[in-house]
């Protein structure tokens, strides 16, 4: 990731830019404009058309764009794809054939860890990540809120093994169960909350626990049988550490979702974070 230049201009578009509710939340701006991104965007758009445009030099920014776009996109295809006979499995690898598992009527939860340069999702509404508010565990119920309000479209709900014992995962999957709302969970499983340690790292860099390379409580290792957890609520449940056949695996989760119309999950076992 890299912040802008010194000299750019930024302009945040949101329903709330200066999050009043959250007074420790805030971006660095010049200029805030209030109200819903999409129905903003339109007008500025509008407006635009009515000053006139010119047209050759919003063609060129186009095709410069759409350029760095595809060279994100094929780079993250180069390297999942040099990834995937890896054991235990990349994360870049399992978010690839997530990406490639879903289809235009699935909405993706994302708890921390499925990289989004291998999803192509194009359809507004059919992604959400963390709240401004943060809160770990937020993901679990936010796909059964989602599938809920759309029970005509495929849920996907992808979390890391932290973020799944947050989200109090016997209530979710019974839940799931006993009000039939077959969501799939693919857990990316690290073992670890590395969402914590990289947390201690950036607000104590020289701390004792990075000297000492010590941080308790953040290690989960050995880990539960996720799988059995969700089993015992009556969800279909896996454990996946081949990464051949994780793409297969998928597929099968999701035909139990859309088919049986019964929750599933998925564990597969991703490598460890470096210390």
């Amino acid at each position: 990731m890299r912040s802008p230049g010194p000299d750019t201009t930024v302009i945040q578009i949101a329903h709330d830019p200066l999050f009043s509710r959250y007074p420790i939340r805030g971006f660095a701006v010049d200029l805030g404009l209030g109200g819903a991104p999409r129905l903003t965007i339109a007008a500025l758009a509008a407006a635009l058309q009515r000053r006139g445009l010119d047209a050759g030099a919003v063609e060129t920014r186009r095709k410069r764009w759409e350029a760095e776009c595809k060279k994100v996109r094929d780079a993250a295809a180069t390297r999942a794809a040099s990834l995937k006979t890896e054991s235990p499995i990349d994360m870049a690898w399992l978010s690839r054939c997530v990406g490639d598992a879903i289809d235009d009527d699935t909405i993706v939860v994302n708890e921390y860890d499925l990289d989004i340069a291998h999803t192509r999702l194009t359809r507004p509404g059919s992604y959400f990540s963390q709240s401004p508010a943060s809160g770990l565990g937020w993901g679990l119920g936010a796909a059964l809120g989602a599938k809920l309000a759309a029970p005509e479209k495929t849920v996907v709900c992808c979390v890391g093994d932290g973020a799944y014992l947050f989200g109090t995962p016997t209530s979710a999957h019974w839940t799931a169960r006993a009000h039939n709302l077959p969501v799939l969970t693919v857990i990316f499983n690290n073992r670890a909350w590395n969402a914590v340690k990289r947390s201690v790292s950036s607000h104590a860099p020289k701390g004792w626990a990075v000297r000492s390379g010590a941080m308790p409580l953040s290690e989960l290792d050995p880990a539960p049988d996720y799988e059995g957890i969700a089993r015992a609520c009556g969800n279909w449940a896996e454990r996946v550490e081949d990464p051949t056949v994780l793409p297969e695996m998928l597929r099968q989760a999701l035909r139990v979702v859309r088919e049986d119309k019964r929750p599933a999950l998925l564990n597969v076992i991703c490598k460890k974070p470096a210390p």
